[in-house]
């Protein structure tokens, strides 16, 4: 069985860790998170929904939901879409 490699981030730990994500190793390249539009506290694990800054040249939404797993010490991520289909009127 293969394994993934463990996503890397960079996180603010200020009273707990992870207080907020401040970049991600995401697609093989450093992103900047822009802004945290939402965050939960579980018992086991703590996620946010971040916005990626846009690259240089190249403006995009990339949205991702970042859970970090206490028991494990890792991170784990999904991509969000950032504008979900719309129902089609017929």
């Amino acid at each position: 069985m293969s394994r993934r490699p463990s996503l890397i981030v960079e996180a603010y730990a200020g009273v707990r860790y992870p207080e907020r994500p401040l970049r991600v190793l995401w697609r093989s390249r450093w992103r900047t998170v822009a802004e945290v539009e939402h965050q939960e506290q579980h018992p086991d694990r703590r996620c946010f929904t971040v916005r990626l800054a846009s690259t240089e040249g190249h403006q995009d939404d990339t949205r991702l939901s970042l859970c970090y797993d206490y028991a494990n010490d890792a991170w784990s991520v999904e991509p969000v879409l950032s504008h979900p289909p719309e129902a089609t009127a017929k």
